[in-house]
């Protein structure tokens, strides 16, 4: 019997099932001096996920075995993240690139038959330590087209947002010891429609998937604002915090020098908004020069820091102002892209291609 996809969806048009709620991006971490500073995977409440998984291609959804977390013939492994189309000479499909002519049979929200899948499989192991008071978040920062997940044999949930995260909360799936996530990919999905753009078009999990150990009561999304006035001589600084419960937030703000400029102490009761500080003659952030002030915020054993830049942008009469100043836009177009590893990039190739862009005078994305 083919995989019951119809098995695991309420309505066939569902694009998420069992995710959180899409929030701002940011990594906990334990100390303030790695929060400033240390990439992500040195925060003791990450886990990376990346790395070669077990993996099965198969030509047709309608192949894939009726239960993905039975034994399955795992003959090959697969880079994560990469686009499987990009293993050259192993017959996992091809890439494909269409400009205004969509890559199948228009006939929204319906996809091919034919639709091509892979099951990706990868074990994992946890400690007491790790577990212990914690939540734990699974994070897939961007799958093509769209994937069904399932941690130690049951079903967790299902997204279809390729290029953002799809995070759920596996608290109650995983256990100390040995854990298996298994992965089930679908090229096509009724989102696909909302993909056409002028892009080479690949498969599979195409950024880090990653665990977070998170505070069982903790910050769930931040938004902060920090807009001049009109005379450009004074801003607001102000956050906008949700919690999950009734907490407490430490806040520091500091100049780039790492003066500081306003502390406190906020309660937040799930929803908070509240002002930070004014700034007198704020260092105004351009794009030549993006000044950028540091904002830490503490949650009992977590530390979240956000670079803010002063910034205000107004359109008049047709025109662009950053800041009071009238502004060209000089932009192009981007997408994640990679000879080798497809939609794949590294943070190295990402400030490469900024860099390029810059060169090339080159002020939006």
């Amino acid at each position: 019997m083919p995989f019951g996809i119809k098995d695991y969806h309420k309505e066939l048009l569902d694009m998420h099932i069992g995710c959180e709620r899409p929030h701002a991006y940011f990594i906990p971490y334990e100390t303030e001096a790695k929060a400033r500073r240390a990439a992500r995977r040195a925060s003791a409440y990450f886990k990376s996920l990346a790395g070669k998984w077990n993996f099965k291609f198969y030509k047709s959804v309608a192949e894939v075995p009726e239960s993905i977390t039975e034994p399955i013939d795992f003959a090959e492994k697969m880079a994560v993240p990469s686009s499987w189309q990009y293993s050259i000479g192993r017959g996992y499909d091809v890439p494909q690139y269409t400009n205004v002519i969509y890559p199948f049979p228009y006939d929204p929200p319906r996809v091919p038959e034919e639709n091509p899948a892979a099951v990706y499989m990868r074990e994992f192991t946890l400690s007491e330590a790790e577990l212990s008071g914690k939540d734990v978040m699974l994070n897939f920062e961007g799958v093509d087209s769209c994937f069904y997940l399932f941690v130690n044999g049951e079903f967790v949930g299902y997204s279809e947002v390729t290029h953002m995260t799809s995070e759920f909360n596996v608290s109650r799936f995983v256990k100390v010891g040995k854990n298996v996530i298994t992965v089930l990919v679908v090229k096509w999905c009724a989102a696909s429609y909302l993909e056409d753009q002028d892009k080479f078009r690949s498969s599979g999990i195409i950024r880090e998937p990653y665990l977070l150990f998170r505070n069982k009561n903790r910050i769930v999304d931040i938004s902060v604002k920090a807009e001049p006035d009109k005379s450009f001589k004074r801003a607001t600084v102000s956050a906008a915090i949700k919690t999950n419960a009734d907490v407490s937030v430490n806040y520091t703000l500091r100049d780039m020098q790492g003066n500081e400029i306003a502390s406190g102490v906020q309660k937040c009761d799930t929803d908070a908004t509240f002002k930070i500080a004014e700034i007198k003659n704020p260092y105004l952030w351009s794009d030549e020069d993006p000044y950028l002030y540091e904002l830490s915020f503490k949650d009992g054993e977590e530390i979240i820091f956000l670079y803010i830049g002063v910034r205000k942008v107004e359109i008049k009469n047709r025109v662009v102002y950053i800041n009071g100043k009238k502004v060209k836009v000089k932009g192009v177009n981007r997408h994640d892209s990679h000879p080798v590893l497809g939609e794949a990039v590294t943070k190295e190739d990402m400030e490469r291609d900024i860099r390029i862009m810059k060169a090339n005078n080159m002020n939006m994305v």
